[in-house]
């Protein structure tokens, strides 16, 4: 059973995602929100559920935005990984060069958006409930 601290910045975290989440689901049909603005909270979603696992789990990471960095580690620890990883691990760009560099042109998938949001939700969820 994890300490109350553990699982005190666990849940914290998890809060935060939803609260990006709730961004998410009220603006993601709207043509007139960018791109980068979505594409931030969805990273961001997924960064903090990432980091809920791993603190639950004890695990130290460093402050990053880097979701290969945190499935590394997630992956280094014997913890299962969401089987959108890889879909996942796109998302860094959208944390910081999505919003402050010129050149970035990527274009955010909205429909599935709310497929990766929604298979992190039920992993982290699931993980999150195993250790309660």
């Amino acid at each position: 059973m994890p300490n109350p601290e553990r699982r005190q910045l666990a849940l914290l975290l998890v809060g935060k995602a939803s609260a990006d989440e709730t961004v998410l689901e009220k603006l993601l049909d709207d043509p007139e929100i960018p791109d980068e603005v979505l594409g931030f909270h969805l990273q961001q979603t997924v960064e903090k559920r990432l980091k809920a696992v791993l603190a639950l789990n004890g695990v130290e990471y460093e402050r990053t935005h880097s979701i290969s960095y945190l499935t590394t580690l997630i992956e280094r620890h014997g913890i299962e990984l969401p089987g959108s990883r890889e879909r996942i691990e796109e998302l860094t760009p959208w944390a910081v060069a999505a919003r402050y560099e010129d050149s970035f042109q990527a274009v955010l998938d909205r429909r599935g958006a709310r497929e990766l949001i929604a298979d992190v939700r039920a992993w982290s969820e699931r993980l999150l409930e195993g250790k309660a």
